[in-house]
């Protein structure tokens, strides 16, 4: 076989490549991706409850000041311990789940009953 430019006196140019396409769905779920709302800090400060805080700085471990300080002023220790906790909470649910034990009716079943005191004898003005 001969070689195509030998049978061709003016093959087409090259184009130059000046970077990747990327696909316009592609690009927004990238976009996505690197969001804000994709980070630790915006989920503990924007996603979670004040009581979902307070339990996941509880299982980490910190103290009341932690709570009201932020997440932005945590130090890198601060954060990795809310990680772990995190961490330890999903495996905690898991464990429940898994052993098919997470209803509510599950949680009661079978508990001690407490009967209702009515005792209110602590509420009587006696006169001396």
């Amino acid at each position: 076989m001969a070689n195509t430019a030998i049978n061709h006196p003016n093959p087409a140019p090259l184009k130059a490549v000046e970077g990747r396409h990327i696909p316009k769905g592609l690009a927004e779920i990238k976009a996505l991706m690197g969001s804000e709302r994709h980070t630790p800090e915006y989920v503990y400060t924007k996603v979670l409850s004040e009581q979902e805080r307070t339990l996941v700085c509880f299982a980490a471990g910190l103290k009341r000041h932690h709570l009201e300080s932020g997440f932005a002023n945590f130090d890198a220790d601060t954060r990795l311990k809310i990680h772990k906790a995190i961490l330890q909470m999903e495996q905690l649910v898991k464990a429940f789940t898994d052993a098919n034990a997470m209803a509510p009716a599950k949680f009661v079943q079978n508990a001690p009953r407490e009967d209702a005191n009515t005792d209110y004898s602590h509420l009587t003005v006696s006169s001396h």
